[in-house]
């Protein structure tokens, strides 16, 4: 590993923050379930972070000076954001909320399992970093 944090770290950290952006979105969802006119909302990250994974990796067409764009449209990891979309029950309810309220439920239960994984595999790779500097041995 050339660098401290290689990019399966920056992505791991990445997809933590965004979690927690969304569980705030998703809850406030739930908050709002009998809000006359509120229309659900989501964040989507998933696939930019997956496209910025590869960033690094050459596109499709050949450059010959790095100040040439290479084809592929792809952000660096670091500079990745959500996107927030509209969410819930296209049909809706009579007063024009959109919120699904057993959907939003079940997305922040998966939401709150995801984000507990993630923060368990850094804290093991924290772990690992401090057993390494501590110890001088893996």
């Amino acid at each position: 590993m050339d660098r401290l944090f290689d990019k399966h770290f920056t992505l791991l950290h990445k997809s933590l923050d965004f979690r927690f952006l969304r569980q705030n979105m998703l809850a406030a969802n739930v908050a709002n379930a009998e809000t006359p006119g509120y229309k659900a909302k989501d964040l989507v990250f998933e696939r930019a972070l997956g496209k910025a994974m590869h960033a690094h990796e050459p596109g499709p067409l050949r450059v010959t000076d790095p100040r040439h764009f290479d084809g592929r449209d792809a952000k660096p990891l670091e500079l990745v954001t959500p996107t927030t979309i509209r969410s819930g029950n296209p049909v809706g309810s009579l007063d024009g909320n959109s919120v699904d309220l057993e959907r939003e439920m079940a997305k922040l239960g998966e939401n709150q399992v995801v984000y507990q994984v993630m923060s368990q595999i850094i804290s093991s790779r924290l772990r690992s970093l401090r057993h390494v500097i501590t110890e001088g041995e893996r």
